[in-house]
């Protein structure tokens, strides 16, 4: 097994003692998660025993680490604005090194706006750790991102949409729609999701005042807005809401759908589960008969169009009428 003490960012200050920087680490976490905390419960997170400690702690994490934190008087709330920079001290071994380096060259691939940082920390992880194993984390991803393309995003317009979520701020963005004149809307974002080989944003819209979802490589420009940020009406924004799309458009509705699939496309569903809900009964005479719910009929009757001849509707009858009208418009259009 290959182990190694490794210095993150920057090397870790002479005066730092392992007992004081787990307990630095703690309480760095644990403010990232709060953003917001009372006096008392950071003295807890860190397990601290007088106040003159914790208060040298914030003071040297300000200065060493650069984390900006400050003390709202009217609150009374440490408010965590930014983590400045973090220093580790682990003992790691190959496999995990293969999979940081996987990790990070997928992070180059699949988040736009992580692309500089996750190079540089590639870069610095090369000063510490044997090249052969990096590289062979770069080579399992190679062919995993060449075979996933991703529709270009901004670097900066995803960066701001993340950081407005972060810190429950709206953001003015300029959408551009296929075939339409671009558009200014006001959002306030909840969800960031990849569907289909790009990115999309669940969100608020301000005007309409209705959940939207917007392409994020369709973003012209965003920057965040003077207006107050919108919650989820139960206070919470969770991932079922966008595993629910089949494909791309996610939705509340729960509309169950059953298909029969024949060979050789029923050996995939077979191998592969392509939604939450799915269930796969196998048939007497060959092939498997595919259930689920789904949020969107338009969007999944697209889908059994693009596995004909393979994939016959067995119910609802709505979803055989959209498919029969998607056929006669490929045939009218001959």
């Amino acid at each position: 097994m290959f182990c190694r003490s490794v210095k993150g960012m920057d090397s870790m200050p002479k005066d730092m003692t392992s007992v004081r920087h787990d307990r630095l680490s703690r309480v760095m976490a644990f403010l990232q998660s709060k953003v917001r905390a009372t006096h008392d419960e950071i003295f807890s997170a860190g397990e601290y025993r007088s106040n003159r400690t914790l208060q040298n702690d914030l003071y040297y994490l300000r200065g060493i680490y650069g984390a900006d934190i400050r003390y709202d008087i009217h609150s009374k709330l440490y408010v965590m604005e930014s983590a400045g920079i973090f220093h580790l001290n682990l003992r790691i071994t190959e496999s995990e090194i293969t999979a940081l380096s996987a990790g990070l060259n997928m992070a180059v691939h699949f988040l736009p706006h992580l692309k500089d940082s996750a190079r540089s920390l590639f870069e610095k992880l090369g000063n510490y750790m044997p090249g052969e194993i990096l590289s062979l984390g770069s080579e399992i991803t190679r062919s995993t991102l060449n075979a996933i393309p991703v529709a270009e995003v901004d670097a900066k317009i995803f960066g701001t949409l993340v950081e407005a979520k972060r810190s429950q701020k709206a953001v003015n963005i300029l959408y551009s729609s296929p075939g339409k004149m671009p558009k200014h809307w006001t959002l306030s974002p909840y969800d960031f999701y990849f569907r289909g080989n790009a990115w999309y944003m669940a969100s608020y819209n301000h005007k309409h005042d209705t959940l939207s979802i917007h392409r994020i490589s369709r973003i012209i420009s965003a920057s965040i807005s003077d207006e107050g940020y919108v919650k989820p009406e139960d206070g919470g924004f969770t991932e079922d809401y966008t595993l629910s799309a089949w494909h791309v458009i996610p939705g509340h509705e729960k509309i169950p759908v059953k298909v029969r699939i024949s060979e050789p496309l029923a050996q995939t569903f077979r191998e592969v589960k392509w939604h939450p809900s799915q269930k796969v009964e196998e048939c007497e005479e060959g092939g498997v008969i595919l259930s689920a719910e789904v949020p969107n009929l338009y969007e999944f009757a697209r889908w059994v169009m693009s596995g004909a001849p393979h994939v016959i509707v067995i119910e609802p009858e709505e979803l055989k009428e959209i498919v029969k009208g998607f056929a006669e418009e490929i045939l009218n259009g001959l």
